[in-house]
């Protein structure tokens, strides 16, 4: 999450509109990145979640593993937590991963950034981002829980860092293991766009260099939130690209320069990454995978999790990938107030490749 705000066609040099098909394409000239969203895109609507609203941006979703209760974690709130018993809702705010706030000395330590959780080795692991808008002087730290209960978080600080003039920002953590299954971080917002830094063996260090794995060419180079997911023989890389926030209901910015969802695939989690139409994504390449649809606007901040559920159908425990996301809602009490912004669920059809979403049914 950055909150840069572009003018409306810093990111755009032309806008123009491909035939409608259930996934949308990019065009690109030798120096700019022009994102083209399909007429009549086919991208569904994202699960109905009952309850009260509640905040959530750049969301990582997470089961509890002795009581399958699901976790969800937000941008803000100290690093958010809300719970639920099902993915539909109702979800409960119920505090926060550091009420008193990260012990990274930083400007920005008191309002955390994208929490991304994972489950290794008996404990959960959140890592985090310290920083202020606009500033390359950021942190990536990490915070272990057993349980994911507020009040159970420990904090260790420091991981990964940044500072003025570097190729990147260290902000957008998301832990992976490489086919080595080797621990390491994806990162990265603006400048040098998206980077992979190696882990300690306790992922509680990055070292060595850290690695570039796509670059948007456009004057702004605005990408952020990279998730690596592996499915079949693949490796994804998700970002975020676009405009995530600051959004005015009479002054939106050009279409298409928005937030959403990119991605390109490669056979080894360091990539190289191309698109589908075999664009690397070092050279400004990106398949759209979600945008901007009927109430849903600047979709992003996208995750994957699987979700382990019990089929009454057949009788057994089964699973499924659950794509997750955050999105501005362009109806209800402030259209295009990303201070609304809500939680996305879709389900996801691979069978060509590439991951499209679908409708989640639970």
């Amino acid at each position: 999450m950055f909150y840069f705000f572009l003018t409306a066609g810093s990111l755009l040099s032309s806008h123009v509109l491909a035939s409608p098909s259930p996934r949308a394409t990019t065009t690109t000239t030798a120096d700019v990145l022009n994102y083209t969203f399909p007429a009549g895109a086919n991208w569904p609507e994202p699960l109905p979640i009952t309850g009260d609203w509640f905040f959530v941006h750049d969301p990582s979703m997470i089961q509890r593993e002795t009581d399958s209760k699901y976790f969800l974690f937000t941008t803000h709130d100290k690093a958010g937590i809300i719970t639920s018993n099902s993915l539909s809702g109702p979800y409960a705010v119920v505090g926060s991963v550091l009420p008193d706030n990260s012990s990274i000395d930083l400007p920005g330590n008191n309002d955390i950034w994208a929490p991304d959780v994972h489950f290794e080795y008996g404990e959960y692991y959140c890592f985090y981002a310290v920083s202020t808008f606009g500033s390359q002087d950021s942190a990536i730290g990490l915070a272990t829980s057993k349980s994911m209960d507020p009040g159970t978080w420990i904090d260790h600080g420091e991981v990964w860092n940044s500072v003025t003039g570097d190729d990147y920002n260290a902000i957008d953590p998301n832990l992976f293991f490489d086919e080595h299954d080797k621990p390491y971080l994806a990162y990265g917002s603006f400048w040098g766009d998206l980077f992979q830094i190696p882990l300690t063996p306790n992922l509680m260090a990055g070292v060595g260099t850290p690695q570039e794995v796509s670059l948007n060419s456009s004057d702004t180079h605005a990408e952020e939130g990279s998730f690596v997911y592996k499915h079949d023989n693949y490796y994804y890389l998700f970002l975020s690209a676009g405009i995530c926030c600051g959004f005015v209901e009479d002054d939106l910015p050009q279409a298409g320069t928005e937030y959403h969802v990119v991605v390109g695939r490669s056979e080894f989690a360091h990539g190289p990454f191309v698109d589908a139409d075999g664009v690397a994504l070092l050279d400004s390449g990106g398949t759209i995978i979600l945008g901007s649809h009927g109430r849903v606007y600047a979709p992003g901040g996208q995750a994957i999790f699987v979700d382990k559920y019990y089929d009454s159908k057949v009788q057994s425990l089964q699973e499924r990938e659950v794509f997750v996301y955050h999105y501005v809602p362009a109806d209800g009490v402030s259209p295009y107030n990303d201070s609304y912004s809500s939680l996305g669920l879709n389900g996801i059809n691979w069978s060509s490749g590439w991951p499209v979403l679908t409708n989640l049914n639970v």
